[in-house]
Parts: structure tokens; C-alpha cells; sequence
């Protein structure tokens, strides 16, 4: 019988792939059969993954570039997972520059509809596929001095959701994620915040959001157009 969260066979493209999280998918995707490439600005920090990419994604050509690249050397794209965002935290609101918010939404969202879009064709060729682009709770609830990190986060959700209404037709599934993976568990913030989650712990980047992403790719296939929450009910009540 088989496996039904095999990856075997699939290519994967990781936004941010060597960051805290993206390392954990990258490993998470691996482990399920993917042939992974991870892009990111500094590939030394790279885990798990077939291929990394030197890749700044606000440059539309780097964004291409890349792609072509994965496309040459691993075959086409069929997972698309965008973790990659610059993030501006610490500023009230009322202090959020022009820039801020060019960086903010260049990293995010800007950058995350250029690279669905880079994959779509690939995704439609090979007869459908999964992209999974990240949220935050700092989005759907508002967190102080977040304001321009929780716009981008935002915007993301938004273009998930029209993307998942308009490339259905192409059997190509659309989800956003908002993980709780704090890369520092002893910081005294994130200790405050994991003593008031149900679960009581912080998420994994690969058994919980990588596990996640997997099932999305593969059995998940009437699943789109959705947020799920992989925080250990942080954002239960809201």
C-alpha cells in the first residue's frame, strides 16, 4: 500500500529555508522523499536540503534566477513554501517609517506572489501542486510594535486566499500557516507566552510545522484557501 504522505518524486522550493523554521522544514520535507532546495540570503546556515540558493527575494531576477535553477537541476516545482520576510518589530506604530514598510511588504508579500508566481507554470505543467505561505499571529491579532511585520503577514493571507479561488481550476492548492516556533525557548517573553498556551510548550520547526506542511503536499488535496493555526492554541480565542 501506499504512503499517502510520500513526498517521493516532488520538488520543493523553501523561502527563507535556512532560518530557524525553514531549517525544520527542509529536513521535515527530506525525510518525506522531496528533492528540497532552500533559498535563502545565507545559505551557511542551510539544513537538509538538496540544493541551496544564494537568494535575496526582493530581486525579482535573483527570484527567477533561482527557480530556473531548481527547475534545471531537481525538475519542477510542485511544493512552493514561502517562510522568507524581513521582519521590523520593537516600533509603535506611530513611528513605522516609509521604509519600514517598503522593506516589509517587498520581503513579504511582494516577494511571496513573485515566487508563486515563478512556480505556478511548473505547478500547472506537472498537473497540480501545494503552496504554503506564512502568516503570523501578530496578523490576525495585532501585536504591539509589529505593525508593519503584521501588514505584510496580512497581505499574505489575503493573496493565499485569492490565489487558492483562482488556480484551483489547476488543481493547485493555496494555504497560509501561522506557526508559534520561537527560536530562542528561554527568552523571557516566550517563556511568559508558552506558560499560557494549552499545550504548554513551543512548536517544532520540523515535527509540527514541517509534519504540517508534508500532509499539505500530499494528502491534504481538498484542503485550500485556508489558515491553519500551528501555535498550541495560542490564537484559540480569537
Amino acid at each position: 500500500m501506499s504512503d499517502p504522505w510520500s513526498m517521493q518524486g516532488q520538488v520543493a522550493v523553501i523561502t527563507g529555508g535556512a532560518g530557524t523554521v525553514g531549517r525544520g522544514v527542509c529536513r521535515a520535507l527530506t525525510a518525506a522523499g522531496a528533492a528540497v532546495a532552500s533559498l535563502d540570503l545565507d545559505v551557511s546556515r542551510a539544513e537538509g536540503a538538496t540544493l541551496a540558493i544564494t537568494c535575496d527575494v526582493t530581486d525579482a531576477a535573483a527570484c527567477a534566477a533561482a527557480v530556473d535553477r531548481v527547475v534545471a537541476e531537481l525538475g519542477p516545482v510542485t511544493t512552493l513554501v514561502n517562510l522568507a520576510q524581513h521582519v521590523v518589530v520593537g516600533t509603535p506604530a506611530l513611528h513605522v517609517t516609509a521604509e519600514d514598510m517598503a522593506l516589509s511588504l517587498a520581503s513579504g508579500p511582494t516577494a511571496t506572489l513573485r515566487m508563486m508566481q515563478l512556480c505556478h507554470p511548473h505547478m500547472k505543467a506537472a498537473g497540480g501542486g501545494a503552496i504554503v505561505n506564512a502568516g503570523s499571529n501578530s496578523g490576525t491579532s495585532g501585536t504591539a510594535g509589529r505593525a508593519a511585520y503584521a501588514a505584510a503577514k496580512e497581505a499574505i493571507r489575503g493573496i493565499t486566499r485569492v490565489a487558492a479561488e483562482e488556480w484551483g481550476v489547476d488543481n493547485i492548492r493555496v494555504n497560509a500557516i501561522c506557526p508559534f516556533t520561537p527560536g530562542n525557548p528561554d527568552d523571557e517573553w516566550v517563556a511568559a507566552k508558552v506558560a499560557t498556551l494549552p499545550m504548554r510548550r513551543a512548536g517544532d520547526p520540523e515535527t509540527d510545522v514541517g509534519g504540517l506542511i508534508v500532509y499539505l503536499a500530499t494528502a491534504g488535496t481538498f484542503i485550500t484557501g485556508r489558515t491553519l493555526f500551528v501555535d498550541g492554541g495560542f490564537g484559540a480565542w480569537r
